[in-house]
């Protein structure tokens, strides 16, 4: 089974509603769609959801980099050497993991359709049965938040995940007033996605001490491991590390600087599935736990993301609310917006609706 073909769209998925987090808003979601067609006559699908304040890509810097630079490295290529693939593309291209995401996705998902099994089987198989879903609620008012998490735990949400990252009063507030709202049992977490520095981080964290946070998560910029670890060692409060954390090297930094006490997985961010379940591993063996994330992705990242997260023991929680947000996907998930279940269907589970792919398309580039 060799590689014949390889088509990318940059298709605009629409939200239902503005997404504010600490250092942008959007109204939609670049994404760029991948198809790998092998030989055999498979199709494998994959995504780059970029985020240029995280990786450094654009919508249209991760386009060329794959077309012109990465997606010709597969071209008659066997379609199960994944290895092979990262380490040419790392030769040829330094960093840039969101597209090189894309193909490593696709490429594990073409694998998982040759061999007419799950994803989740070629990673380890199924540790747990479904996955819980948190509703993400943006930055907003501490009415409005309040009200949409009222309104999340009537629809069966039993976790909240509130965006921060304004002024510590302000953030204090919205915090007190979602923990009013919420039902009993419905877990609370914080996402400041660096807003605060460590003195407004541990700010906020002792005064919200009464409001029972499960976890916050990136209290503080993305450069500075340093600052992340002295939040970590002066307060008992769960730290999680994101935005900083792309790959096995970071991964390293964070245990030896004892800067977290847990790690949020994004595929984009660690090029993909192959470093990304090496990840968790290593997280394992250091007493970390990890959480996958997302970067607001359509159902086939998303399901990428759900297939590791539901075969490694060591990852306990999941942000795969893409889906949930969005007004039209590529695809149907499987489950409902407060669960993901994956059955036994071949490679992501889900059939691409390519008609859809089209129209939501801003260009099309093949490469063979």
């Amino acid at each position: 089974m060799t590689i014949k073909r390889i088509t990318l769209h940059g298709i605009r998925l629409p939200l239902k509603r503005p997404f504010k987090i600490a250092y942008d808003t959007y109204e939609d979601i670049e994404s760029l769609v991948i198809g790998i067609e092998s030989t055999s006559g498979h199709t494998g699908w994959g995504e780059a959801v970029v985020d240029q304040h995280v990786s450094g890509e654009t919508w249209q810097s991760a386009r060329r980099i794959i077309a012109d630079e990465l997606a010709p490295l597969l071209i008659g290529k066997p379609a199960e050497d994944i290895g092979a693939f990262h380490r040419a593309a790392e030769a040829r291209v330094r960093h840039n993991p969101s597209a090189k995401a894309a193909l490593d996705i696709a490429l594990h998902d073409l694998l998982a359709r040759q061999c007419r099994r799950p994803l989740h089987a070629l990673l380890g198989g199924r540790c747990h049965e479904r996955l819980e879903l948190p509703c993400v609620i943006s930055m907003l008012s501490p009415e409005e938040m309040a009200r949409q998490a009222d309104d999340a735990c009537r629809q069966g949400y039993r976790s909240i995940k509130i965006k921060l990252g304004d002024t510590p009063e302000a953030d204090i507030e919205r915090i007190a007033r979602v923990r009013e709202a919420l039902a009993p049992g419905v877990a609370l977490r914080v996402d400041a996605n660096q807003g605060w520095s460590a003195k407004q981080a541990l700010q906020v964290i002792r005064h919200a001490e009464p409001y029972g946070v499960e976890w916050f998560e990136q209290p503080v910029f993305i450069e500075s491991l340093e600052s992340l670890a002295r939040v970590s060692h002066a307060t008992e409060a769960v730290i999680m590390a994101d935005e900083p954390i792309h790959g096995l090297r970071d991964m390293l930094r964070v245990i030896r600087l004892e800067a977290a006490d847990m790690v949020n997985i994004k595929l984009m961010k660690s090029a993909g599935l192959h470093e990304a379940r090496t990840m968790a591993e290593l997280g394992m063996a250091a007493d970390i736990p990890c959480q996958v994330g997302s970067m607001v992705e359509s159902s086939i990242a998303t399901l990428a993301g759900a297939h590791l997260a539901i075969a490694h023991p060591n990852i306990v929680a999941n942000d795969l609310v893409g889906p949930a947000m969005l007004a039209s996907d590529v695809a149907e998930m499987p489950g409902d917006d407060t669960h993901i279940a994956l059955d036994e269907s071949a490679g992501l589970g889900i059939d691409i609706d390519r008609d859809r792919v089209r129209e939501l398309s801003a260009f099309e580039d093949d490469i063979d």
